[in-house]
């Protein structure tokens, strides 16, 4: 008798442990709002579900941008994926500035944030693009080159292709790069805004890097007629 009584206390003493326990995990998350919890609600609840899909699925600037990838060995479809995702970064919103990638405080340092992102986001394109076009423009002409002829032009003319597919978007940097300086606030955007200063005291200028290798395939195009014509 005296080990039933036992082992009924014990019953309720491990049903009253469960629910004390029960009920402290569900005062957890309320806990600081003491017993005004049923007036109240976290501002967190009022968040819209869609605002936070960006952890999931990409719909913004933002999210794009954070997809880009730049291995240390890479292809031709990876840097093609890249082009594409930036391409549509820019076609995106931004998030709200909560969610910026860096803290922003003021509505003026949201906007130089903006035009920093479309900056930097026009020369990933660019960079890509010239990526691609090296890829095709590595070609030395030797007295043999004849007999490939038909192959290097083709491959040189996708690489100049590449190259002038190039130029609008640093133009676009470019643009942003001098709105942006227009704007007297220092972003938490470090080396993006040492690209911008770059830009606006040339020290970075694609446009002549571009212009330097389409000049180039030039020199190879002539290159190679001479070649064939010494071969006939």
């Amino acid at each position: 008798m005296k080990q039933v009584n036992i082992i009924k206390c014990s019953s309720v003493f491990l049903i009253w442990f469960l629910l004390t326990g029960v009920l402290k995990a569900e005062d957890y998350q309320y806990q600081y709002f003491d017993k005004e919890k049923d007036k109240y609600v976290p501002f967190s609840d009022y968040i819209p579900k869609v605002r936070l899909h960006y952890k999931t699925v990409p719909h913004y600037l933002e999210d794009y941008y954070e997809l880009y990838g730049m291995k240390q060995y890479y292809n031709e479809n990876s840097l093609r994926k890249n082009i594409e995702r930036m391409k549509t970064a820019l076609n995106s919103k931004f998030r709200h500035p909560s969610l910026a990638i860096v803290k922003v405080e003021s509505e003026e340092e949201y906007l130089k944030y903006r035009k920093l992102m479309f900056m930097h986001i026009n020369i990933l394109i660019l960079r890509n693009y010239m990526r691609i076009a090296s890829r095709y423009d590595m070609i030395k002409i030797h007295f043999y080159s004849a007999e490939f002829a038909k192959e290097i032009r083709e491959s040189l003319d996708i690489a100049e292709n590449f190259y002038i597919d190039a130029i609008p978007y640093w133009e676009n940097a470019r643009k942003y790069a001098l709105d942006a300086s227009r704007i007297k606030i220092t972003t938490d955007l470090g080396f993006i805004e040492s690209e911008r200063y770059s830009i606006i005291n040339e020290d970075l200028n694609y446009r002549k890097i571009i212009d330097d290798h389409i000049k180039r395939i030039a020199g190879k195009k002539q290159k190679l007629e001479r070649v064939v014509a010494a071969g006939n």
